[in-house]
């Protein structure tokens, strides 16, 4: 096991550090928009159900790069340019179709979303130019992507990294600077897209990695089998906190700000358990492309007690620590103290809600994608059901946290599931005639190494 753990957390770290990084940048855009004044941040507001739509995009190809580049490494397959520019090719038209409905909608979407009238000639604009500006993150992405895949998560990391320094930078120079106020944010966007890709391609390059020309048939099934149903998962949990708002309605406009500050930490809280579930993804798949009859269960096995081990320091500290949180979060003492309401009651069930996520996150991954999206439509269906039931006619928010609470704990079936898919799969390799162990090592970090242990 600590093996495994080693490979993993090799992964997870630089992994984490960037999406952490990540998961602040909506934060610190959102006060810098603040900043550049009311109406900046009514704009940005409004595009943000909207931003939902590119990230279900970029998740798709993200999740799709890596788990062909996974492949690929542990089949010792270094020709990665081939499998980037056909996915870049795809996004394109996917990316071109979005943006150009976004852009003919822009003035029906300002109605439906009920812009005010000041500000409604803003927001169309501002959609239009973040719709094409969004085009350029598919550079860096597929970059950092494939670099993670073939197990340099640590180079890809520094991609990111380097694009959000770029994108802070400059919104900061060409909003507050050059006064552009939020016509900085596309700009902003591109410069991301732009440099971080290029160094991207420079960082691909280092690696010996920019190998291989012409289309590559893999990548749409990859798409459909993988990087829809993640993204999907994805498009229907924000569907969920959607509806949990409308359900806290009567409870007051404090009960919903501290539910959002609350949903807002628990994003960040969870990260961890992602991470873990995607690194993990990318050794079963580098193990599955070495030879498809080594066995996956032991790493899944090895990656939950990792995740759990984590999740006993993070839960307890959370949930001892929600009064201190809440009072950080907000200055209004009734949306501090609801947001420490939510924590005390769904707090705990994390420890369960992490090995699901890390479960559910390798799953998709590695051809469990349709299982996986199965339980989660489960999930919402059924903590809508419960929470709908238990809010009626109650006084105060805590029978619909509670129903949360116990969602959240009865994933525990999903985690069993997720082992016991992963078993079958092992059996079903092992007894299968047609799969032959390989002889060609994956390539990891410029050296040959094996993935038999």
């Amino acid at each position: 096991m600590s093996e495994h753990w080693r490979r993993i957390g090799r992964l997870a770290v630089p992994m984490a550090a960037a999406q952490t990084l990540a998961v602040m940048v909506p934060v610190v855009i959102v006060a810098m928009m603040g900043w550049m004044g009311t109406e900046a941040i009514q704009v940005r507001a409004l595009y943000m159900p909207l931003a939902f739509l590119f990230f279900a995009v970029q998740i798709a190809f993200d999740i799709a790069s890596q788990t062909i580049s996974a492949l690929r490494s542990g089949r010792g397959e270094p020709d990665a340019m081939a499998t980037m520019l056909s996915l870049a090719l795809v996004w394109a038209v996917a990316g071109l179709v979005l943006a150009g409905g976004l852009i003919v909608a822009a003035p029906a979407l300002a109605n439906v979303l009920g812009a005010a009238p000041e500000i409604a000639d803003d927001f169309v604009t501002f959609l239009r130019w973040m719709s094409i500006a969004n085009l350029t993150l598919a550079w860096p992405v597929l970059c950092t992507s494939t670099l993670r895949g073939m197990g340099r998560a640590g180079t890809g990391a520094t991609i990111m990294i380097t694009g959000i320094a770029v994108e802070i930078a400059g919104l900061s120079v060409l909003g507050f600077g050059l006064d552009l106020g939020i016509s900085a944010l596309p700009l902003a966007t591109a410069l991301n897209g732009v440099v971080a890709g290029a160094f991207g391609m420079v960082m691909l390059g280092r690696a010996g990695l920019l190998q291989g020309r012409g289309w590559r048939p893999e990548v749409l099934g990859v798409l459909l089998r993988t990087g829809i149903p993640v993204s999907l998962t994805n498009l229907v949990m924000f569907g969920l906190n959607f509806v949990f708002v409308m359900m806290l309605k009567p409870f007051g406009p404090n009960v919903i700000a501290g539910f959002g500050t609350a949903v807002t930490l628990q994003n960040l809280i969870i990260m961890p358990a992602v991470v873990l579930g995607s690194a993990t993804a990318i050794v079963m798949n580098q193990r599955r492309g070495a030879d498809e009859r080594i066995p996956l269960l032991p790493v899944l096995r090895a990656a939950l007690w990792m995740s759990l081990a984590v999740y006993l320091v993070i839960v307890p500290a959370v949930w001892l620590l929600r009064g201190v949180i809440g009072g950080l979060t907000a200055e209004n003492e009734q949306i501090a103290g609801e947001t420490a309401h939510y924590i005390a009651i769904v707090g705990p069930s994390y420890l369960v809600l992490c090995l699901v996520l890390t479960s559910l996150v390798a799953l998709e991954q590695i051809g469990g994608a349709l299982l996986a999206l199965t339980g989660t439509a489960i999930y919402v269906l059924g903590s809508v059901g419960i929470a709908a039931v238990a809010g009626r006619g109650a006084d105060d928010p805590a029978p619909v946290y509670g129903a949360m609470s116990g969602m959240n704990a009865a994933g525990v079936v999903a985690v069993v599931a997720a082992l016991v898919f992963v078993r079958l799969r092992d059996y079903r390799m092992r007894a299968s005639p047609k799969h032959r162990r390989r002889r060609a090592p994956p390539i990891r970090d410029g050296k040959t190494r094996s993935v038999t242990g």
